[in-house]
């Protein structure tokens, strides 16, 4: 008999630890891909960069938005037209989810190819809705960088009281841990990829990659890995991944330092590229990697000849839990609504209950096998 309560106590423990299961909640891929997004149209009111952004109709007829013969998304910077004038608008593309996703989401990108360049400044990043608030629910940057940066980096903006807790471990280089919006002009809390296959020329040159986002409803905060092609897990591109296969995470901001459920809501998806701005356009970043003035590129057309994406899919997992999808299944519907959720701290309250109740029958169950123990002793 205590054989048979051990063995159920043991059996009972995993209820509380074991790993979160993962199913598909959105899926942009194939000839789709362009199904529920929603495209901004007009200037860079955000960074103030050097583009105008197209609507859909205009981004197809211009071929800087479409699926190419082997499916794959193409997303790319006008590199035909001949400009003039440092103020001149390039014609580019910026595109939200219609779709958010919330605590318990995984988010998986693979592509062949980054934006890089001079001047350029591409982003595949989420921000919590709604975004006139900024930054109260949150932003996660997934892929940034500048110019001819070697390697991406990864980073969290929020309201005071999120940080990057010290002794995370990571593969790559911890840059800064303060995820306040008003530390350093909005630097937020950075880590450098771990390799120059990361960004850049290098990520072309290695046949690009995957990148993949959990927030997970766990305990584990924020991760975010990077795997370049030839390293990629294979159940990554399955239809239940599982990052607990998948090694110390490239970045990490585990809720040790930044209470998630606080700092972030529900998060809408944000793939642009934009020129110069307040960021590649900087004298002192631009002139880090490039030579002259920024804004003198633009009016050049083959200067953005690799100003684009080539992404392979890009799909959204969720775990079931509270807000970890505010939005439906994507599999080629399209969609023009915006979700404007704001939070998904339901689920904390949900996953502690799951697993105060696994805890207490493990207790009860190991109790009783001890007490069977005593008397058999």
């Amino acid at each position: 008999m205590f054989a048979s309560l051990l063995s159920a106590a043991i059996l009972g423990l995993p209820l509380a630890v074991q790993a979160a299961t993962y199913t598909i909640a959105q899926n942009h891929s194939g000839a789709n891909f362009f199904d529920g997004w929603v495209f901004t149209e007009g200037i860079d009111a955000t960074t103030v960069g050097n583009v105008l952004y197209q609507s859909r109709e205009a981004a197809l007829q211009q071929q800087l938005a479409y699926v190419d013969g082997n499916g794959h998304a193409i997303i790319k910077v006008d590199n035909t037209t001949v400009g003039a004038g440092d103020t001149y608008g390039r014609a580019s593309i910026k595109i939200n989810s219609t779709a958010t996703f919330g605590k318990g989401s995984l988010v998986i990108m693979d592509a062949s190819h980054l934006p890089y360049g001079c001047s350029v400044w591409p982003a595949y990043w989420s921000q919590g809705s709604p975004a006139s608030e900024w930054p109260k629910y949150g932003e996660i940057d997934i892929i940034e960088n500048v110019n001819l940066a070697t390697v991406n980096q990864m980073a969290l903006h929020t309201t005071q009281g999120c940080t990057l807790a010290s002794g995370t471990e990571v593969t790559g280089k911890i840059v800064s841990n303060d995820c306040f919006n008003g530390t350093n002009g909005n630097q937020g809390c950075i880590v450098q990829g771990a390799t120059d296959a990361s960004y850049g020329a290098g990520f072309a040159t290695a046949g690009g990659g995957v990148y993949a986002l959990e927030w997970s409803s766990e305990g584990n905060g924020i991760r975010i890995w990077f795997f370049q092609r030839g390293s990629i897990p294979s159940d990554m591109s399955s239809s239940s991944p599982n990052p607990s296969n998948w090694g110390t995470p490239t970045a990490a901001w585990p809720e040790s330092g930044c209470n998630t459920s606080q700092f972030f809501g529900a998060q809408t998806i944000i793939l642009d590229i934009t020129l110069c701005g307040n960021f590649a356009g900087a004298a002192s970043t631009f002139q880090a990697t490039c030579s002259g003035v920024c804004t003198d590129l633009i009016k050049t057309p083959s200067n953005y000849n690799d100003a684009y994406f080539d992404i392979n899919y890009l799909r959204v997992f969720s775990d079931g839990t509270s807000g970890s999808n505010s939005g439906p299944t994507l599999t080629g519907t399209s969609s023009t609504a915006t979700s404007t959720s704001a939070g998904s701290s339901g689920s904390n309250a949900t996953n502690a209950a799951i697993s105060m109740v696994a805890l207490g029958l493990g207790s009860m169950i190991f109790t009783a096998a001890m007490a069977g123990l005593c008397i058999a002793y």
